[in-house]
């Protein structure tokens, strides 16, 4: 469990190519291969998407991601549950590893605040790990959203149109740095958020 500055910030029609010229301009390394993330959402009656879109703290996101596989039950690797849970100046990421299969799957996860959470969302993206300086940015790019209803995943899946860039601190006092090193409007932007958002229209 660990507590940590996370930014967030959202580029609308730009080109991926020519933001990550801008990273290189500015002395970052790759700190990771490009990589696939496979998330599925777990909620219960949309109170998550609710405390989340309303900036209610503390809130959590309850979700289990594996890597490498667009199709979540395909995956020979791991998976690992995770839980984000945001407080007013702050926020932390709890991680364990899980199995998983279809049936444990559409029993959902019993959380104390939130009660019996069923998957509701899958976000596929391709992310891409860099380092500038003490400092962790990663690009979220090709990012696509699938309902989950009854346990049964969607065909139809709908693609985010911006590219969101994720600054990472574990110096949480590190925020007018942050700000000089990336001199970007900062945006409220969460992934389970847009996704569910853009099946309620």
């Amino acid at each position: 469990m660990s507590f940590r500055i996370e930014e967030k910030i959202l580029i609308p029609n730009f080109n991926p190519f020519e933001f990550k010229k801008w990273l290189f301009s500015k002395n970052a390394k790759i700190l990771f291969p490009t990589r696939i993330i496979n998330s599925v959402y777990f909620d219960n009656d949309l109170k998550m998407f609710t405390d989340s879109n309303e900036g209610r703290v503390p809130r959590k996101k309850i979700r289990i991601r594996t890597y490498e596989t667009k199709n979540f039950f395909s995956s020979k690797l791991s998976y690992m549950k995770e839980t984000k849970i945001t407080y007013y100046n702050n926020r932390y990421k709890k991680t364990e590893k899980c199995s998983t299969n279809q049936k444990k799957f559409n029993l959902g996860i019993y959380d104390k605040d939130y009660g019996l959470c069923k998957p509701n969302l899958n976000v596929v993206y391709k992310r891409s790990y860099f380092k500038i300086y003490d400092t962790r940015l990663t690009l979220d790019e090709d990012i696509n959203y699938s309902k989950i209803t009854g346990g049964k995943l969607s065909s139809f899946s709908t693609k985010e149109k911006d590219l969101v860039v994720e600054i990472k601190s574990q110096n949480i006092n590190n925020t007018d740095y942050l700000k000089e090193l990336f001199p970007l409007p900062r945006s409220r932007f969460s992934k389970y958020c847009r996704g569910i958002e853009a099946f309620l229209n």
